[in-house]
């Protein structure tokens, strides 16, 4: 195979220092990279609520991000614990049905009730079937306790309600939003460990 005259030039210009055809008289834009944050972004980068969304099939895990300083002034990030929306057909969080190791307890009345699902949003409970033992969501005095931990007291809204079947919404879990969502990630976890073999958390 033999080269044509402007193409031995071309061979012979690009491995030279200065490339005519490639040369740029005047850089009108300069590229660097800092290892340092200025000080004012560091300010508003270590108090700010960031997240991290990763996609796992066809699950997406937003995970909190919190970044602190380390004593070398860098920053350090932290992931929490993620919410899991599941994205096949409607996007909501996903669900564990009849999940072990949760117990739901109307102190009132002093009895258990059967726990049918679970979300970070809300569950669905299976409702006693003795009238006397009527449960009202909205004065009743529910507790949980997620995999034996510590009981959080709930406030429910009521969704929708089918014969002895109930559906609610968390309407303020403060105290134990993280204990959920460390449960429910658990639960994940435990349920498509084959999803997660391969990632490191």
């Amino acid at each position: 195979m033999e080269l044509s005259s402007e193409e031995l030039d071309f061979f012979s210009n690009v491995f030279t220092d200065e490339a005519s055809d490639c040369v740029v008289e005047e850089a009108q834009h300069q590229l660097s990279v800092k290892a340092d944050v200025p000080q004012s972004l560091k300010q508003i980068l270590v108090g700010s609520k960031l997240t991290l969304l990763a996609e796992v099939s066809h699950y997406q895990l937003w995970f909190p991000v919190t970044l602190g300083v380390d004593e070398l002034g860098g920053f350090s990030p932290k992931l929490g614990t993620p919410e899991i929306i599941d994205v096949q057909g409607n996007e909501r969080s996903w669900r564990v049905n009849t999940p072990k190791n949760v117990a739901l307890v109307d102190v009132f009345h002093e009895q258990e009730i059967e726990v049918l699902s679970l979300s970070a949003t809300g569950l669905t409970l299976k409702m006693p079937t003795n009238p006397s033992k009527n449960i009202d969501l909205q004065q009743s005095s529910l507790e949980m306790s997620l995999g034996g931990e510590k009981p959080v007291k709930l406030e429910l809204d009521l969704v929708r309600h089918d014969k002895n079947v109930v559906a609610a919404k968390f309407k303020d879990l403060q105290d134990g939003r993280e204990s959920l969502r460390k449960f429910l990630f658990n639960s994940h976890k435990s349920k498509y460990s084959n999803l997660y073999q391969d990632i490191i958390l």
